[in-house]
């Protein structure tokens, strides 16, 4: 901090120096513009005549012109009192992975902040930091007024820029793009809302992409119009996801665990979710539940939540009930146990509705095993 206090009272004795300076170096010529005119006896008639041009001084009067200002300058040392404002002097910022090393200086980051984004959530993509360090809050105003346009809640708004801060990067002509492809497909504005407000990275993908992904969907699966747009609002977010993964789920459920095709297909409508879910899990809690709990696949295409259910979830329910002698899982048969009450609901439910037992009960038998 000494050297910037040294090197800005140096700056400005060398400017006080050159204004009191008396040395008045020429900085212009005159020449006549026609040798053989005679001289004007006028002399407003002078500036016809003559043209002023800027002298080149050599560089080495430069030189002593400035060494002779500044020989006689009093140095400050590092003990002088300093009565100016060096508030805004600091060390230059090197590049960083963390917003906090920006926030006191950028205007953006505090905007953000107070709009409630999670920015220690972005910090992980350094491409999202660069673009948000690279805009002013004034120029993500029409980004933000775009999506409360588009009908995201105000209260969501700082979760959709945690989730897809990349938004800001976008052209706002492709993102109304977007929008009206949605719209000419028949979607209405309240499902413009959903899909936008679920699946916020909807935005930054590209329209034939999205196209892509439907038509494989309703090729794959033999969907009505009607159904794609069915699928598309009750889980919007699978439309976003990898291809690979959805394309080695499809294979997962039609070729491994051998539901025909129209089981797959109400599996989609019903649970689509299931399309999200890591391979190894998925077949896992298949193998249990048609394995060893013996569920054929016409109940599970009707309950489909059951494969989607950590198996060890379903693993301590599924005892229990057989413990209490209550793992009847036929509708057609009396002390019917739906599927779903493996996977949905907390213990207390569970064990309440479809126990008939206690809590208490329950945390003893998890104990057991």
């Amino acid at each position: 901090m000494r050297n910037y206090v040294s090197a800005l009272e140096l700056s400005r004795q060398l400017l006080r120096k050159v204004q009191k300076s008396e040395v008045k170096p020429v900085i212009t010529s005159v020449r006549k513009c026609s040798t053989g005119a005679a001289s004007p006896e006028n002399p407003e008639d002078l500036g016809k005549n003559v043209r002023i041009l800027p002298s080149q001084l050599p560089s080495s009067a430069d030189e002593v012109f400035l060494k002779d200002l500044v020989k006689d300058m009093k140095m400050p040392r590092a003990l002088d009192m300093n009565d100016e404002d060096i508030s805004d002097l600091g060390p230059y910022h090197r590049p960083s992975f963390n917003f906090a090393a920006y926030a006191n200086k950028s205007e953006t980051i505090q905007e953000l902040v107070k709009l409630g984004v999670e920015l220690w959530k972005i910090e992980g993509q350094p491409r999202a930091m660069e673009v948000i360090l690279s805009k002013t809050f004034e120029e993500m105003k029409p980004y933000i007024q775009f999506l409360h346009d588009c009908g995201v809640p105000a209260d969501k708004i700082a979760s959709f820029i945690t989730k897809n801060p990349l938004i800001f990067k976008e052209d706002m002509d492709d993102l109304r793009t977007r929008i009206r492809y949605l719209r000419a497909h028949n979607f209405s504005t309240e499902d413009v809302a959903r899909i936008v407000t679920e699946a916020p990275k909807w935005l930054s993908w590209r329209t034939d992409e999205i196209d892509n992904k439907l038509a494989y969907f309703q090729r794959e699966f033999r969907l009505l119009g009607k159904e794609v747009r069915a699928l598309v609002i009750r889980r919007p977010k699978l439309i976003t996801f990898p291809l690979k993964i959805i394309r080695d789920n499809t294979f997962a459920i039609k070729e491994q665990m051998g539901f025909d095709e129209d089981q797959a297909k109400e599996i989609l409508l019903n649970k689509p979710k299931i399309w999200e879910k890591a391979l190894p899990a998925l077949v896992e809690s298949f193998n249990y539940v048609h394995g060893v709990m013996n569920i054929p696949h016409e109940i599970i295409a009707k309950q489909p939540s059951v494969i989607a259910t950590r198996v060890e979830r379903l693993k301590q329910r599924h005892l229990f009930l057989a413990l209490l002698k209550r793992c009847q899982y036929d509708p057609k048969k009396p002390l019917y146990v739906p599927l779903d009450a493996l996977a949905m609901g907390s213990d207390i439910e569970f064990c309440t509705k479809w126990g008939k037992s206690s809590i208490a009960l329950y945390e003893i038998f998890l104990k057991t095993l």
